[in-house]
């Protein structure tokens, strides 16, 4: 059972109003005043991202990059807009663009944890773990970053792709601290300990897992796997009755009963 790597990506696809910053004069030889509206470029460019990204989502990738280009050309000093261009390049699958954006919005001031995070799955995914790991604790050290428990789950995640099972295993217990209730990751202990054969554990992890989450035909498949792996046929036998009454038409359920001849 793989897991994929849980991107936060935070980008809300509302519209924003463009506002702008009033100063008063007033008509000559008289008081009344005039309001004047000044153009405030950081609003026009969110407004820009959001339409470039609601372009995105519809699969007009022209459009999202004409409305990206100008909210980079209102405020180039933003770093939400580089990270909204960021995504472009991953959707349109050019790597090297990618992380220059990715870059260029965490070299910012207002840079934020999403936004490391966000650079840490891209590096990740790209196989440069050492750089991903940097970017995943920098997030989780971004002053009012409140997702520490995804990016050490995403930590976890990246470190058993380099194979490094310990670091995993660490990184996914952080994650637990924040957040018991991560399914991924107890998922992901959960085959952990399979690998190293310590039933014991991948049982205590696959318990734990179920009493977060109700039991689904994936994961009494698992505990198949594991009790079969253990040789306790007994065991084997109770998930496999939970498989057929709960989930009868399951793929899980149809190859558990064809392997019972």
């Amino acid at each position: 059972m793989k897991h994929g790597m849980h991107k936060i990506f935070v980008m809300t696809l509302m519209a924003l109003s463009v506002t702008g910053c009033v100063t008063e004069r007033t008509y000559s030889g008289t008081d009344t005043p005039v309001a004047e509206r000044k153009f405030d470029k950081v609003s026009a460019a969110r407004e820009r991202m959001q339409l470039g990204l609601k372009y995105l989502s519809r699969g007009n990738s022209e459009q999202a990059k004409y409305n990206l280009n100008k909210a980079v050309e209102h405020a180039p000093n933003l770093s939400e807009v580089h990270v909204a261009m960021a995504y472009y390049y991953q959707t349109v699958d050019d790597v090297v663009r990618t992380e220059e954006s990715y870059k260029r919005a965490i070299s910012l001031s207002d840079a934020t944890g999403d936004a490391r995070n966000n650079f840490g799955v891209f590096l990740c995914q790209q196989g440069k773990f050492a750089e991903s790991e940097k970017m995943f604790l920098e997030a989780i050290n971004t002053p009012k970053y409140t997702r520490s428990a995804s990016s050490y789950e995403n930590l976890g995640v990246c470190s058993r792709k380099a194979g490094d099972k310990e670091k995993a295993r660490q990184y996914f217990n952080m994650a637990l601290k924040y957040d018991p209730r991560r399914q991924v990751t107890l998922l992901e202990l959960t085959e952990l300990a399979m690998e190293e054969a310590d039933y014991d554990d991948a049982r205590v992890q696959l318990a734990r897992y179920h009493r977060v989450v109700s039991e689904s035909a994936e994961s009494l498949a698992l505990g198949i796997k594991i009790e079969r792996a253990a040789n306790d046929l007994e065991a084997v036998k109770r998930f496999g009755i939970l498989l057929i009454a709960k989930f009868p038409a399951s793929p899980q359920a149809k190859n558990y009963r064809a392997n019972l001849n």
